[in-house]
């Protein structure tokens, strides 16, 4: 469950300086923490590229704060595969076409396993991943929310706690919603939605389409379906010299949930909805100092 901690160990220990800018603002249903109206107000923003030549994942924080995470809010975001999305061709040389301005439908990192849920094997499995920390807001809890690929809303389509209580119990089998036309990346094209308002003209930031909320599980409720829209994407490279290749420009349309409200097997519908933010980050990749390891 410590998705902090896979970042941790995928990555190098060096990022940009966190200049930039963004928004992320919704609602969150956290219990015991937050409830209602939710602005992050990002003001740090870093890219961390892989020190493995094995591996070309990029990790994106941004944050509120230039803090550690363990005492800061902020959303984590984890590429595995950055030249994928770019479309860099593959180590061999092949060609691949770019992801660039696509709608890429976000999931559950394969390495976080809810207590009680097997291990199925997915076809077209997501490339991105990502995670909401709120160790600045909620202080004494270990907050960690999960942008997933399929969360339960309310039957208006939103993610407050409904006045009944919480979403359907477990232990009826649901037929999951199913994306059309989704790539070997995650991507939905096909879909579409109004742009963010809160991104700026000149950001070239505006959600092309989104999937939430527009599929529904075998009982007819609502599900919402995190995805997020690359405009341009950092390659990676620490010493890059050309500005256009150090953009990393990007909007979101994040679900966040928390996994251990997967139903045990697998059985019933989605997880219930925990909090619902949209927003758009855009900062140049621009190397600091890196921190001082442990021995």
């Amino acid at each position: 469950m410590a998705f902090a901690a896979l970042l941790v160990t995928a990555v190098v220990p060096g990022c940009s300086q966190g200049d930039g800018s963004g928004a992320a603002t919704g609602t969150l249903d956290v219990p015991d923490c937050w409830s209602g109206p939710f602005d992050l107000k990002p003001d740090f923003f870093a890219a961390i590229p892989s020190d493995s030549t094995d591996s070309d994942s990029l990790q994106i924080r941004v944050q509120n704060g230039g803090d550690f995470e363990n005492f800061s809010d902020g959303i984590a975001i984890l590429v595995d595969d950055a030249g994928e999305v770019r479309g860099d061709p593959t180590p061999d040389g092949a060609s691949r076409p770019s992801l660039l301005h696509q709608t890429l439908v976000v999931a559950l990192s394969p390495s976080v396993t809810p207590p009680g849920v097997p291990i199925t094997p997915v076809g077209h499995p997501s490339i991105v991943h990502a995670s909401l920390y709120l160790d600045k807001t909620c202080r004494t809890q270990n907050i960690a929310l999960y942008a997933l690929d399929q969360v339960s809303l309310n039957p208006d389509g939103s993610c407050a706690r409904p006045d009944g209580g919480e979403a359907p119990p477990c232990g009826t089998p649901e037929t999951p919603a199913t994306l059309a036309n989704t790539t070997t990346s995650g991507a939905a094209p096909d879909a579409s939605a109004p742009a963010d308002a809160s991104a700026p003209a000149d950001a070239g930031s505006s959600i092309d389409a989104t999937v939430a909320a527009s599929s529904s599980d075998a009982a007819g409720s609502p599900i919402g379906t995190s995805t997020i829209v690359f405009n341009s994407l950092f390659d990676g490279n620490p010493a890059e010299s050309n500005a256009q290749q150090r953009l990393t420009d990007a909007t979101f349309d994040f679900y966040f949930a928390d996994p251990r409200e997967i139903c045990p097997g697998g059985l019933g519908p989605p997880p219930p909805c925990r909090g619902h933010l949209t927003g758009y980050f855009k900062f140049y990749f621009e190397r600091g100092v890196p921190a001082q390891p442990f021995p």
